[in-house]
C-alpha cells in the first residue's frame, strides 16, 4: 500500500514537471528572473513545510558539504537558465528532448570522473541518443534557422549542466535530499539576484497578472511542493521504478507541445524522441541517475 502511494506521488510530480515548459510560455520575463523566482518561492514553501513538520535544516550536514553545494548550485543556475532559454527559441518538444540528453552526459562524465565502467551497451545507448537528438533538431530535414539552433544548443547545454548537478550530488556525504535541495534553492536565489541586476533583467520585465501567477505556481507548486513530494516518493521506491516513471515528464511535455500549444511535431521528432528516451531508459536500467 505504501509503495502504491509512493508510486502515485511520483507519477503526480512527473506530470507536474512535464508542464513546466508549457507554463513558461505564459511568463514573459527574462530567463534569469524566472530562475530567481522559481528558486526563491520554492525555498520559501519548503522551509514553511519543514516548519509545520517541526523540522529544520541540518546545519552540520550543510556545513560539511558547503563546497559541493555551492558548486552544484552554480551549475543549477546555468542548467535552469539554459532550459528556459531553450523554451524561448524552439518548441517545447525539441527543447525538452534535447534537455533529456542528460543521462547520456552523465554516463560519459561518470566514466571520466567516477571511473565507472563504460560498457558496450552504454556506448550504443550514447550513440543512439545522439542520433535521436540530430533527428529531433530538424537539421537533416530542413536545416536550422539561427533561433532554432540556439534553442537546440541551449537545450543540450541545459542537459549537460543537469548531469553535472547530479554528478556533484554523488560527492555529498551524509546529507538528506531535502537538505540538499533547500540549500541549493537558497544559493540559486543568492546567485541569481545580483546576476539579474548586472545583466539588466529587471529593466526588461513586462509585468502581467498572468505572468506573475504562473511564476508563483512554478515556484510554490512545481518547485517547492513538487520537490517535497518527489523526494518523499523517491526515498521509498526502487531506483529502477523511479527511472522508468521519470520519463512521464518528457513524454507529457512533447504531447502538450503538440496538442495544447499546437507546436509542430513531425515524424522525425517522434522517431528521435523514441531514440533519446529509449536509449536513456535502457542505459539506466541498472540504476537511476535521476536528479532535479
Amino acid at each position: 500500500m505504501n509503495e502504491r502511494k509512493s508510486r502515485l506521488q511520483l507519477i503526480f510530480t512527473m506530470m507536474l514537471f512535464g508542464t513546466i515548459g508549457t507554463l513558461s510560455r505564459f511568463i514573459n520575463m527574462p530567463s534569469s528572473l524566472i530562475c530567481l523566482g522559481r528558486a526563491f518561492f520554492g525555498v520559501i514553501i519548503i522551509l514553511a513545510v519543514l516548519a509545520l513538520r517541526k523540522e529544520k535544516p541540518d546545519g552540520e550536514a550543510i556545513r560539511r558539504n558547503i563546497g559541493w553545494l555551492i558548486l552544484s548550485s552554480a551549475f543549477m543556475c546555468i542548467n535552469w537558465i539554459c532550459q528556459f532559454e531553450a523554451f524561448k527559441f524552439t518548441t517545447i518538444a525539441v527543447s525538452t528532448l534535447c534537455y533529456y540528453m542528460q543521462p547520456v552526459f552523465y554516463i560519459l562524465a561518470a566514466a571520466l570522473v567516477l571511473k565507472e565502467k563504460l560498457s558496450a551497451k552504454k556506448l550504443v545507448c550514447v550513440a543512439i541518443a545522439f542520433c535521436g537528438m540530430i533527428l529531433v533538431s530538424g537539421v537533416l530535414q530542413t536545416g536550422l534557422r539561427l533561433s532554432e539552433l540556439k534553442g537546440v544548443l541551449f537545450g543540450v547545454a541545459g542537459g549537460f549542466f543537469y548531469a553535472m548537478v547530479v554528478l556533484i550530488n554523488k560527492y555529498m556525504k551524509d546529507i538528506s535530499p531535502i537538505n540538499t535541495t533547500v540549500m541549493q534553492l537558497a544559493l540559486v536565489s543568492v546567485i541569481m539576484l545580483p546576476y539579474s541586476a548586472v545583466t539588466g533583467a529587471f529593466g526588461e520585465v513586462k509585468v502581467t497578472v498572468t505572468g506573475i501567477i504562473c511564476l508563483l505556481v512554478l515556484g510554490f507548486l512545481h518547485t517547492g511542493i513538487g520537490y517535497i513530494i518527489y523526494f518523499d516518493a523517491v526515498n521509498k521506491l526502487p531506483a529502477q521504478t523511479v527511472g522508468i516513471l521519470s520519463y512521464i515528464d518528457p513524454v507529457e511535455a512533447v504531447l502538450l507541445s503538440a496538442f495544447f500549444l499546437r507546436e509542430p511535431v513531425n515524424i522525425y521528432t517522434v522517431i528521435g524522441a523514441v531514440m533519446i528516451l529509449g536509449a536513456a531508459a535502457v542505459s539506466e536500467r541498472q540504476g537511476s541517475s535521476t536528479g532535479l
